[in-house]
């Protein structure tokens, strides 16, 4: 029996208006030898019916006896891949035709890479550009310490090597950031990069916005517990939320505010010379670039932005 080499698997609930976009986008792959892992989390809609309207031997289907949630339906379809490389995809998202042929080319070229993403273009329900876009450039030795900040990878586009994937899989209780963290855990042993090309079209619409969902506020919160407990660091409510104010688009309207800040970077910079986690070079540059766009976030407090800039210890990041 053949063993296909690429593994992709798609999760679907109720995503009848963009699924017969994102299955076709996957079967018109220039690279052809993979099978099609697509779970049915107990969809309302017509989403089965789609599915099971294409004729492709490569397409796997599996039904959930009822909806299970997102890490449930990622996690059966990890367990059913046969292939030596693993292809993770949302149901409403649209790859480009070479996607997989440039990855795969890149982790065959890069033996010493675990796992590899892209840039993404935006969009929206029509299928028209958005003029947003994800331009993920920074280099691969980079890629761990920003993950303490930021996920810097989008689902759609990784590949990963099936033997890099954590044992437990995708976590549970992580819903809306699983993603996030199982990057994040692969990140930290393995190396990581993402394609400076756009690979696919991320489409943004009401169902997807998670930043909207309250969930994923408390999970994102639960997800930095969980790697700042690396750094023997056990935030309080107010560190998270100054946490979760760093990579959010939030403005910082006072100085006092802009201390706290100044504070939680420095005590996650001193737990890391000790504790090491991070290459210490790489964190303090990646934490001092934090700090810039947080006092860019902030230059309307005026004078006082520029005495603190002056002042703050994390200038001795700037390297």
């Amino acid at each position: 029996m053949h063993k296909p080499i690429v593994s992709m698997v798609m999760p679907v609930y109720n995503r009848a208006e963009y699924l017969k976009k994102s299955i076709q986008s996957i079967l018109n792959q220039t690279f052809k030898d993979f099978e099609f892992i697509i779970v049915n989390d107990g969809s309302a809609d017509n989403s089965i019916d789609i599915i099971k309207s294409f004729n492709d031997p490569r397409i796997k289907i599996f039904e959930n006896d009822k909806n299970r949630g997102i890490v449930y339906s990622r996690n059966r379809g990890l367990s059913e891949a046969k292939g030596e490389f693993i292809s993770m995809f949302d149901s409403d998202d649209i790859a480009v035709p070479n996607k997989l042929e440039i990855q795969l080319d890149f982790l065959k070229n890069n033996p010493d890479f675990a796992m590899v993403g892209s840039w993404v273009r935006w969009i929206d329900e029509h299928n028209n550009f958005l003029k947003n876009k994800w331009k993920l450039t920074a280099k691969p030795e980079k890629i761990p310490a920003i993950m303490l900040f930021r996920n810097y990878f989008v689902q759609s586009t990784v590949v990963i090597r099936k033997n890099a994937i954590p044992d437990g899989k995708y976590s549970e209780g992580f819903d809306i950031v699983e993603d996030s963290k199982m990057w994040f855990d692969v990140a930290l042993k393995h190396k990581v990069a993402n394609i400076q090309k756009y690979l696919v079209y991320y489409r943004v619409h009401s169902g997807n916005i998670s930043d909207l969902n309250p969930k994923h506020f408390e999970n994102s919160k639960k997800l930095f517990r969980y790697i700042f407990k690396m750094l023997d660091i056990e935030p309080t409510d107010e560190e998270l939320n100054i946490h979760y104010l760093i990579k959010n688009d939030k403005k910082i309207n006072d100085i006092e505010q802009l201390k706290k800040v100044e504070n939680w970077l420095i005590k996650i910079a001193e737990a890391n010379e000790s504790k090491v986690l991070f290459d210490r070079k790489i964190l303090r540059m990646v934490i001092f670039n934090r700090w810039l766009k947080v006092l860019n976030k902030s230059k309307k407090t005026g004078f006082g932005i520029f005495k603190t800039t002056l002042k703050s210890p994390l200038s001795r990041y700037f390297v």
